[in-house]
């Protein structure tokens, strides 16, 4: 089993790496949070590692943080969910997100990701809730019915107009740490500005 790798980063594309090492490069599937934490192409990386190997293929998935890597592998002891799903799952969110609102039970934070049906996500949630009941009462988050009809409608509309999930929540938490009460049209403008 490969459980890391280290040595010259020599590609870098936001959902794949190239490594050189010992004369050979490897091909690492990674996910949005693991590419944001890279340093530029040619400097050095050292980075946690899934080898995944089926009959027709061989896979290496890259994590730059051991959270990361262990939700990875939660998920793809999930039926149904394979790595390259899972991978996106956690490009999504950072994985301490994740696990907040995987604990609130919020189905469409999975929904809304490509492949995954309401069944899949109440599977994940189901399979995996449990697995996360150690956080604090602090860090949980607020339950999904908590969140305003204004924000929820103009999160859904900013995911329709073909935002990243993970850009529309941060524009959107943007908006509303300004303090103001605003309408569904007001928070989808400022939000727009955040993204733009």
């Amino acid at each position: 089993m490969i459980v890391s790798i280290r040595g010259k980063l020599t590609r870098k594309m936001p959902d794949e790496i190239v490594i050189e090492t010992g004369g050979l490069g490897y091909i690492c599937f990674i996910s949005n949070n693991t590419y944001d934490n890279l340093p530029k192409p040619g400097e050095e990386v050292s980075l946690l590692t899934y080898f995944h190997v089926t009959e027709n293929n061989q896979q290496l998935f890259a994590f730059s943080e051991i959270t990361e890597r262990e939700l990875f592998m939660m998920l793809i002891g999930v039926s149904g969910i394979g790595p390259k799903t899972a991978i996106v799952l956690l490009s999504a969110v950072s994985p301490d997100e994740f696990k907040r609102r995987l604990i609130a039970s919020e189905v469409s934070m999975l929904t809304a990701l490509p492949g995954i049906g309401p069944k899949t996500a109440r599977r994940i949630i189901v399979e995996l809730k449990d697995k996360f009941v150690k956080l604090s009462k602090d860090e949980l988050p607020k339950e999904e019915s908590d969140v305003s009809p204004e924000v929820s409608d103009a999160y859904d509309a900013l995911l329709a107009l073909g935002f990243q999930m993970k850009d529309v929540r941060n524009s959107i938490t943007t908006v509303q740490n300004q303090g103001e009460k605003l309408s569904t049209e007001e928070l989808i403008k400022e939000a727009l500005a955040e993204l733009r």
